[in-house]
């Protein structure tokens, strides 16, 4: 298998992030009904139920009041047959949208609508969100560096899922993926080389560590907390191999395009999921 078929096969599995694997699916449905059970309590939406009378239908807005890259649609649109809610949609996950831009329309009774609102556009904002600095990154470094998540999510896979509608990968989706041996492991194993079955990568700390483990041929490389000019030093010493090399630890929208040109592979930022701003959406009642 080549580097290029490695790093798709095991950095960028975005086909398992869609609501027809039932991981995912689980996933999706625990967070959402967690949101809606959180915000009800036991006595439900008491606003609406106090001064509207009876349950008219109506018809919601959902509109984008920033441009971004919007992510989530699939999810919410499940979420609402989930509630007998109707919904027509105007664009798709993954796409560009301008403020002003109308990205969906929900028909329904009001209080229904109401009270799944706060919901559904958490996951909205979130995902697109993510996936609209994911995209500005893309942008930046070119096709020929993978930008990717790392574990440091808030929402797991739905997370994932918003990082790869911008156009970056997934890395890991769990520590049952695959194996990633980090300084906590290497203080209690001298086990290499792993077996050949596995996709194995390796973190590291220091020049010593890169060339030692580079030796023993893993699928991967980390560097952790390199700057630009060590990783690029390294590699012009290492030379030309079929490992994959990451860059990770630091990387901010700032120094990234001096990452990308180090020659690493592949470049990982916990920032994307767990320190992003949320993309301005609203729903009206109309």
């Amino acid at each position: 298998m080549t580097k290029r078929q490695k790093i798709k096969k095991y950095f960028n599995q975005r086909e398992k992030l869609a609501l027809k694997n039932p991981k995912y699916l689980r996933q999706v449905k625990r967070l959402t009904q967690n949101f809606l059970r959180e915000d009800l309590g036991t006595k439900g939406d008491v606003t609406s139920d106090a001064i509207i009378k009876g349950n008219p239908k109506v018809t919601a807005i959902i509109k984008a009041k920033e441009n971004g890259i919007l992510a989530g649609l699939e999810e919410v649109v499940w979420f609402l047959k989930t509630y007998n809610l109707k919904s027509i949609t105007y664009k798709l996950d993954g796409t560009q949208i301008k403020k002003g831009t109308k990205l969906f329309t929900i028909k329904g009774g009001i209080k229904d609508i109401l009270r799944i609102e706060r919901t559904i556009l958490n996951l909205l904002q979130r995902m697109s969100g993510i996936a609209t600095q994911t995209h500005k990154l893309v942008q930046k470094v070119g096709k020929d560096v993978l930008v990717l998540p790392t574990r440091k999510t808030q929402w797991g896979l739905v997370d994932k899922k918003a990082i790869t509608l911008g156009g970056g990968g997934t890395h890991r989706l769990g520590l049952y993926d695959w194996i990633l041996i980090k300084d906590n492991h290497l203080k209690h194993t001298s086990h290499f080389p792993l077996p050949t079955s596995h996709f194995w990568e390796i973190e590291c700390k220091t020049k010593k560590q890169v060339l030692k483990f580079t030796k023993l041929d893993p699928d991967a490389i980390m560097f952790d907390n390199f700057t630009p000019q060590e990783i690029k030093k390294i590699l012009k010493q290492i030379g030309k191999t079929n490992i994959i090399f990451e860059a990770s630890g630091g990387i901010t929208e700032k120094n990234i395009i001096e990452y990308a040109k180090t020659g690493v592979d592949v470049i990982s930022l916990g920032s994307l999921t767990h320190s992003v701003k949320s993309l301005d959406i609203s729903l009206n009642i109309v």
